[in-house]
This record gives C-alpha cells, sequence and structure tokens, in this order.
C-alpha cells in the first residue's frame, strides 16, 4: 500500500513540474524553536514531505516601470499551486491509512516575538529534505535553481521508505558576499538578515506602517498576547497579497539561474548530452 502512494504522491508533483523532498521529522523537532517545529503541529509526524517549484527567470528580468509586480503575481499563484498540492498529496497518503497535515505555503502566518513566521520554517525543511542548502542571504539556495523557488509542505504520519541523501554542495565560497554587497540597506550580515529592515524595504502595502515603525510595532507585539493575536488575524485578512520592491539578493547570488544552466540541466535529466542555448542577444546572468 505504501510503495503505490509514494508512487501516485510523486507522480502528482511531476505532473506540476514541482520538485520533492522528504525529510525525517525528528530532524526538525530537534533543530525547530518550540511551537515551530512538526511536532507542534501533528504529534503523529514522522515525515516532512517539501514540494518546491522555481519561478520564471522572466518576472526577474521586468522593466522599472512595472516593479516587480509580474514577479509577485507569479510568486501567489506558486503558493495556490503548493497549497493544491499538498492538500491532494495529503488526500492520497490519507486514503492510505495515514493521518497528512497540509501545511500552508504562505497565510495564514504566526507571529513570534513580533515578527511574522510561517507555522514551520519551510526553507529548514527544504534543507532537510535535500532541495538545497540556507546561503550567507538566509534563503534556501538550490544549485540549478538558485534562491528563486516557492516551496510547500505537507506532514504525514507515515514513515516515508526514502529520505534526502547527504550533500556536499556548499552554496557561499568562503569570499562570496554578493548578496551582503548588493543588498540596498544593509540587511543581511553573514548568514543573518534584520527582518524587519528587510521587510520594510521589500514589501509594499496599503496597510504596512513606515519602515521606521516597524521596530517600534515589533516591541509592542512582542509583549502583548492580544496584539499578537490580531496581528497574525490581520495578516490572514489583509496580507494575502502584497507588492515586491525588491529582488536584489536573489538576483545577486552566483546561483541565480541562467537560460544555459537550466537547459543543461535538463538535458543531463534526460540523459543527454547538454546543448547551446539558441540565443541571440547572450546567456542571462
Amino acid at each position: 500500500m505504501s510503495t503505490g502512494v509514494v508512487k501516485m504522491v510523486k507522480k502528482i508533483a511531476e505532473q506540476e513540474g514541482v520538485l520533492m523532498g522528504v525529510a525525517r521529522a525528528e530532524t526538525l523537532n530537534a533543530s525547530a524553536p518550540h511551537g515551530f517545529r512538526p511536532m507542534d503541529l501533528m504529534p503523529e509526524a514522522k515525515s516532512v514531505l517539501v514540494f518546491a517549484k522555481p519561478l520564471p527567470l522572466s518576472v526577474f528580468l521586468t522593466p522599472d516601470s512595472v516593479r516587480n509586480t509580474f514577479y509577485q503575481r507569479s510568486a501567489y499563484v506558486y503558493y495556490l499551486l503548493m497549497d493544491k498540492l499538498a492538500v491532494e498529496a495529503g488526500m492520497l497518503i490519507q486514503d492510505a491509512g495515514f493521518l497528512a497535515l497540509p501545511i500552508p505555503a504562505y497565510s495564514p502566518l504566526r507571529f513570534h516575538e513580533g515578527e511574522p513566521r510561517g507555522h514551520l520554517s519551510l526553507k529548514h525543511a527544504a534543507a532537510a529534505a535535500g532541495l538545497g542548502k540556507l546561503g550567507r542571504n538566509a534563503l534556501l539556495i538550490n544549485e540549478r535553481h538558485g534562491s528563486i523557488m516557492r516551496l510547500g509542505a505537507l506532514l504525514t504520519a507515515m514513515e516515508w521508505p526514502e529520505y534526502a541523501p547527504k550533500s556536499d554542495f556548499e552554496p557561499c565560497p568562503p569570499g562570496c558576499h554578493a548578496c551582503e554587497r548588493a543588498c540596498p540597506i544593509g540587511a543581511i550580515n553573514d548568514g543573518a538578515v534584520d527582518k524587519l529592515a528587510c521587510l520594510g524595504r521589500c514589501i509594499r502595502h496599503v496597510m504596512l506602517p513606515p519602515a521606521f515603525l516597524l521596530p517600534a510595532l515589533r516591541r509592542l507585539v512582542s509583549g502583548s498576547r492580544a496584539l499578537t493575536r490580531f496581528m497574525e488575524l490581520s495578516s490572514l485578512n489583509l496580507f494575502e497579497t502584497y507588492g515586491i520592491d525588491c529582488t536584489a539578493c536573489l538576483t545577486a547570488c552566483p546561483h541565480f539561474p541562467s537560460l544555459k544552466r537550466i537547459a543543461s540541466g535538463e538535458e543531463r535529466k534526460r540523459g543527454k548530452a547538454p546543448q547551446q542555448p539558441r540565443m541571440t542577444c547572450g546567456t542571462l546572468f
């Protein structure tokens, strides 16, 4: 029975062009903060299925006049896709006799010490599932797709028959600080990110306070359970979509994908020799 459901889950992921990896729940239970562990959401969880899909390259190359709005729409569509895939995979696993809990790809959010978080750190789950490693920009970096993937996840009480092997991939060489130099507000420092500074520069929403007020808001929210619940409810009702104003650390990363890299990866996956991409304006980045 379990072999059959594994094949079906892999098939629906492949049909959507989605990468999939699996991590042991106990790995994340040991490293995640209290309240954000798989066991806090589903005590029976044994496996964490993680889904990933790279955004189209073109949405990062639009003119300033559209201000990353195409990037935002693609990201929003992918959030919905990840939620849909997690629900469908979860129902397949449930039909096989195991509990399965889809994890929201974005909303609703939790607030921890005054800052927004997901119910589960999808980037850490993805790293544990073999889909990449965290870089100095504190984002998941995939060897082929860089930091431009959107993620989803599913907890299940089913013991998955195979887990991610260890990888030797190291995304950030010792001398590389491209993302730190590219950040227009200096929010990145060797793997640590000033989240509120980044949020104030990157996110555009009519309900978001000015950036200089965000630290004070964090202090207020972190000291009040009622305000924390209010912020969680507000984000659910009012922040389902938002504008994006900066992608500097994504595109500055040496792992930001090019058409040539993607095409070569597809050819290797099919067992063919890579062909030169047919382009007239050179390889992007």
